[in-house]
């Protein structure tokens, strides 16, 4: 199925476009490869379509950058091809197994895949630091997936593997994760190597997040107690968020009680927004209660990074929508600081 991705950079500080940006050149992929031969360059692959929101934001906004065109262009060549489009086109995004939009491929002077990732990325710097990875054999998908595939399993090995697998956006990895964590101690389990398992592929429900949870303390030891608390305390957001966008709507005052007297037993370092997605919960189920949950958004507001607030707003003010006024809804959206972030929400009420 074709996805967009888009992630959102709450903190972006976009700059006036000034200056030189990316050279993209209007040659086919082989013209490339002799190309970066001569010039003893790597070549960058923009896949995009024409109907691709964020890609038309990266063409806007990140493209044009004169940082972007400082380091581009000096290491890369560098070509867009619409994946839907022209007689090449469709043929590079099957060989590449293109899926998501956009997608960045990496390859050497010879057209061998260094590296691969999908979604757009509206900073510079965050965006030049991605693509730069491809020089870090550590973490570039062409050199781990070679190892990968020559029979290397061990945990470093098989854990940056599949990061960088779900990065890409080919294929499903669940087989992948399972193999990998089901193989894995006890001990083992509790590592930074196995953290992306818990933080992504643990439901509330699972066994997995139980021995997270039921293991925290030595979590906190081996990792760190501010990632610990953090997966911990999303996955319970993550519970109150689906409420609040009309999930679980059968679920009892009862039940989120004791959801949250449950959190709060677990002693983590920051429950910030919790109350304002729990209050949230209960609006959308009873319809009761808005000023208390007016009233504890601009509590919390002031205790927020920019990009802990537009997140917050970012589900609860689209999640609401039919109950709050629109009045309520355009004083909500005002707070947000991203630009980017205030469109969709924007859009998404109304």
């Amino acid at each position: 199925m074709k996805k967009v991705l888009f992630l959102i950079v709450f903190l972006c500080d976009i700059m006036t476009i000034v200056g030189q940006g990316i050279d993209f050149e209007d040659i086919n992929i082989n013209q490339a490869i002799t190309k970066a031969k001569e010039e003893n360059k790597y070549i960058f692959i923009d896949f995009y379509t024409n109907w691709c929101g964020p890609c038309k934001l990266m063409d806007r906004d990140v493209f044009p950058l004169e940082e972007l065109g400082t380091y581009f262009n000096s290491k890369f060549i560098n070509l867009k091809i619409n994946a839907e489009k022209g007689e090449e086109g469709p043929k590079l995004a099957e060989k590449y197994n293109v899926k998501a939009y956009p997608t960045f491929v990496i390859l050497d002077k010879n057209g061998n895949m260094v590296h691969i990732f999908a979604g757009g990325i509206l900073d510079g710097k965050k965006f030049i630091n991605k693509v730069d990875e491809s020089f870090n054999p550590e973490i570039a998908f062409g050199a781990l997936k070679e190892r990968y595939d020559s029979g290397e399993r061990n945990k470093k090995l098989q854990s940056a593997y599949i990061q960088t697998l779900i990065n890409t956006h080919t294929i499903k990895v669940d087989s992948f994760v399972d193999e990998f964590y089901n193989n894995l101690h006890q001990e083992e389990k509790i590592s930074n190597e196995a953290l992306f398992v818990f933080e992504m592929f643990a439901p509330l429900d699972s066994d997995r997040f139980k021995f997270l949870e039921n293991n925290r303390n030595k979590f906190r030891k081996v990792v760190g107690t501010k990632k610990t608390d953090s997966i911990l305390l999303g996955k319970y957001e993550s519970y109150f968020i689906k409420i609040v966008k009309g999930y679980y709507q059968d679920t009892s005052i009862s039940e989120l009680d004791k959801v949250r007297k449950h959190v709060e037993s677990l002693g983590l370092s920051n429950l910030k927004t919790l109350p304002v997605f729990d209050l949230g919960a209960r609006l959308k189920l009873t319809k009761e209660g808005k000023e208390s949950f007016l009233q504890e958004v601009q509590n919390t507001i002031p205790n927020l990074t920019d990009r802990e607030k537009d997140l917050m707003l970012f589900y609860i003010v689209p999640g609401l929508k039919k109950i709050l006024t629109q009045k309520e809804k355009e004083n909500l959206i005002a707070l947000v600081s991203d630009d980017t972030t205030k469109g969709y929400i924007s859009r998404s009420v109304n």
